[in-house]
């Protein structure tokens, strides 16, 4: 059964111990592909969302044959983009993250690497797959969508200052200051000898 909500939080913070028997890794594999099996839009599952706190992880974006991971890690990436996620252990709920577009994983049952990439483009599928390959592994980790939840930067426009306006500008060598009308101020700024002084927070401007 696959944890939810309340019933996940014991374990959605741990950090999973490695597997030391690969046949071991392959008989939890072999639950989590029954457990996604028998829901209705799980395309991923990891070990501790069925209550088995080992490194293992599964996908199934393109079937018919699931990813099995054992011992996974990501040695490599490269690039980003934005996803909107759903989680079978937080039903009913999306979140848009930040993830790699492009990873190399390795894991104790692989020969070699797994490598996606989605830097030039990719369909639907390829997104969904790389995108879910990190939401697993992020499970192994203690780390669940909502720590890695993509909040989009605002934008604040520069101020802009009356032309009898009182600024603060700064020498080039940040050894003095001056107070003066912006007016008087532009040229200097322009020659490239000052700058605005500006203040990040609610402090004073020097007087």
């Amino acid at each position: 059964m696959v944890l939810t909500n309340k019933k996940f939080e014991e374990y959605s913070k741990v950090v999973c111990d490695k597997i030391i028997d690969v046949s071991e890794g392959e008989r939890i594999a072999e639950k989590l592909i029954i457990e996604l099996s028998n829901s209705k839009s799980g395309i991923g599952l990891a070990a501790p969302q069925i209550g088995i706190t080992k490194s293992v992880c599964v996908i199934n974006v393109k079937e018919p044959k699931p990813i099995v991971l054992i011992n996974p890690e990501i040695v490599e990436s490269n690039g980003e983009f934005i996803f909107k996620e759903g989680c079978l252990s937080y039903p009913k709920k999306a979140i848009s993250v930040k993830r790699h577009a492009m990873i190399a994983v390795e894991a104790d049952n692989l020969d070699e690497p797994l490598i996606l990439d989605v830097r030039k483009g990719g369909n639907a599928a390829d997104l969904l797959e790389i995108a879910c390959v990190q939401h697993e592994i992020d499970h192994l980790s203690g780390i669940t969508m909502f720590d890695r939840k993509y909040v989009k930067p605002t934008y604040r426009a520069p101020k802009k200052y009356g032309r009898n306006e009182k600024v603060v500008i700064i020498a080039k060598d940040s050894k003095s200051t001056k107070k003066i009308k912006y007016k008087k101020a532009l040229p200097l700024i322009n020659s490239g000898d000052w700058s605005l002084l500006t203040y990040k927070g609610q402090g004073h401007i020097p007087q």
